[in-house]
């Protein structure tokens, strides 16, 4: 990962951190309750559509995502930059099988990942925000839509894949995420992915979550080491 990125990620960090200190501060409007240790209920590998069906591919796109799918059945997974511990970038981390803190505060809401100590904030006074170049985890702005946590990224890089199973993107794909409380310990991300030079139309697909118990915490997680054990970087 370039220097740039790695300062552009440990910002984020600090951010976070920070949020982290009030996080028990309850907000007027009890969007507050979105904070929280959430852990996904069904873990994806391959990222459908709503309908379950395929993504919506443009032929070269479509090419390079089977190549993936075939060198993953070889048991080759050097495609995938994760396999040596790159970052996963979103909505890839948001499919994962590792728990993440939500942390909601009027100015910014972060994303604490156990995957490799990940996170990521979204700014909640911008409309836009400039993107000097893309990194691995975007660019984010937030607001709220009554009940519903709205996040649009942009400034992604496009080494980063959106699935195990290795489907690509361009640097210009734009993600909109909607956040609501399906219930006091449920949550849901409805993701729409914008991304002409990859797919013929923008389209949709929808996670789950389950709120850990209370006094849940993010564990240390190191891919390197988990590596070193001879384990996959991701699961």
């Amino acid at each position: 990962m370039p220097a740039s990125a790695l300062n552009i990620a440990g910002l984020a960090a600090v951010f976070a951190m920070a949020l982290a200190a009030h996080a028990h501060a309850a907000t007027a409007d009890g969007h507050d309750a979105f904070s929280g240790v959430w852990m996904i209920e069904h873990p994806v590998t391959a990222v459908k559509a709503v309908d379950s069906h395929d993504p919506p591919l443009l032929p070269e796109a479509r090419k390079v995502y089977e190549s993936h799918l075939a060198a993953r059945r070889a048991g080759d997974t050097s495609y995938d930059s994760v396999s040596w511990c790159a970052g996963a970038g979103v909505p890839r981390l948001m499919f994962a099988p590792y728990p993440f803190e939500l942390l909601v505060q009027p100015r910014r809401v972060a994303f604490l990942y156990q995957w490799n100590h990940w996170a990521r904030t979204v700014d909640m006074a911008a409309k836009q925000l400039d993107v000097p170049y893309p990194i691995s985890i975007g660019i984010a702005v937030g607001h709220w839509e009554g009940a519903t946590l709205i996040i649009e990224t942009t400034g992604l890089r496009d080494s980063t894949l959106l699935d195990s199973a290795g489907l690509p993107h361009s640097d210009e794909m734009k993600l909109t995420e909607r956040l609501r409380l399906l219930g006091p310990d449920r949550l849901e991300d409805r993701i729409t992915i914008d991304d002409a030079k990859t797919f013929s139309r923008p389209w949709r697909t929808a996670v789950t979550y389950r709120r850990k118990p209370e006094g849940a915490v993010i564990k240390e997680d190191v891919c390197l080491d988990r590596i070193k054990k001879g384990e996959p970087a991701i699961r």
